[in-house]
């Protein structure tokens, strides 16, 4: 049965994940204690009794149950060969360094893909599942421009900005990765399983903590989001209300000692408020562009002249209509106030407003405090 990771010690693994009353926690407490989910179920009773906080239930399961749970586990690790789904435990080497560090780390990982846990820089990127245009035309462009820091783009394959991120990090050839609440014999949304399917003909990948058959439960998003918030080494939240799985996630990941970088909108922008609740609490970085996150990171620009960057940037401005123009030429002299601009008399309010934020949306400009704006570099 050795294959796709399948050997006598993930199996134990996935057993003890099967017996009643144990969790992740316990879990890595019971295999640390006795240096393998294997020995675990080697153990004397009387050894079980030395684990502080193990009910009477427990034990029993690890004695009494652990043949049908290895039965059950077994047939898991044979119906996931027949899908090609891998698996990593915890107690393996190769198991994902970031994770392991966390005392709810999985037992266990199945996943579908060519997946580098050691990947060298890793980025979440997480948001609304009804994002404004706004919302979605920033999370375009903030994965397209991190492609010269060359992370590894995760999500949740949520709708919204999960499916942007995932979408345009493989339209510029950015590796992706979607860590799902369910078993990865299917894929939910049913919509993106063409680009799921995409995901895993690149240098993509599925990933989750449920075995195969697991169906879908509320319970299991939070979980899902703090694998998310465990494999990154930065977390980047893209419109968020106060409540929901971007905020839980963004949470988790500042428990976790993660970087949460957070694109702020204006205090009346209700797709925003929970973004801009995570930097009002010093919970989050404010971020207006890549950059900003590569040069928080320390992550070094693989291609520091952007030449094409700098090329999309000038077609877009020979694009633009006069008024655009000319108010792109006005920030640039250091006029960034809509009033201002107002004072020059060529264009009425309105006309202004309009331009500011066609520029915006077209990612030439940012907005800051006071009702200001600067073009982006």
């Amino acid at each position: 049965m050795e294959s796709l990771g399948y050997n006598e010690e993930t199996i134990a693994a996935m057993e003890l994940g099967l017996c009643g009353g144990i969790g992740p926690v316990l879990g890595r407490i019971l295999i640390e204690h006795f240096g393998s989910a294997t020995a675990v179920f080697g153990a004397a009773p009387q050894a079980l009794h030395q684990i502080p906080g193990l009910s009477n239930k427990v034990k029993y399961n690890i004695v009494h149950s652990a043949k049908s749970h290895l039965d059950e586990a077994r047939e898991y690790a044979k119906k996931h060969i027949a899908n090609g789904i891998s698996v990593v435990s915890i107690s393996e080497k190769n198991y994902p360094y970031r994770l392991k560090e966390l005392a709810d780390a999985p037992l266990c990982l199945y996943f579908k893909g060519g997946i580098d846990w050691d990947a060298p820089r890793i980025l979440g990127v997480i948001g609304t599942r009804k994002p404004t245009p706004h919302g979605s035309h920033e999370a375009k462009k903030m994965v397209e421009d991190m492609r010269p820091f060359n992370p590894i783009i995760v999500s949740g394959m949520a709708y919204g900005i999960d499916a942007i991120a995932h979408r345009t990090a493989l339209e510029t050839g950015q590796a992706t990765w979607a860590v799902l609440a369910h078993g990865l014999e299917k894929i939910y949304p049913a919509a993106h399983q063409a680009f799921a399917k995409q995901m895993l003909a690149g240098r993509g990948g599925l990933i989750s903590e449920f075995p195969i058959d697991t169906k879908m439960h509320p319970d299991y998003f939070p979980r899902r989001n703090r694998i998310v918030a465990g494999l990154c080494d930065a977390i980047l939240v893209i419109e968020s209300g106060l409540k929901g799985g971007s905020m839980i996630t963004a949470r988790i990941a500042h428990s976790y000692n993660r970087d949460v970088f957070s694109v702020p909108g204006r205090p009346s922008d209700l797709a925003s408020v929970g973004c801009n609740f995570l930097i009002q609490k010093n919970m989050a970085h404010i971020v207006q562009n890549a950059n900003d996150i590569g040069e928080s990171m320390n992550w070094e620009n693989q291609n520091p002249t952007s030449n094409n960057q700098n090329s999309q940037q000038l077609n877009l401005f020979q694009q633009l209509n006069p008024i655009e123009k000319q108010v792109m030429q006005w920030l640039m002299e250091g006029i960034n106030h809509p009033n201002k601009m107002l004072e020059k008399h060529q264009w009425t309010a309105s006309k202004i407003s309009m331009a500011l934020l066609d520029l915006e949306l077209k990612g030439l400009i940012y907005s800051t405090a006071g009702n200001q704006y600067k073009p982006n570099n």
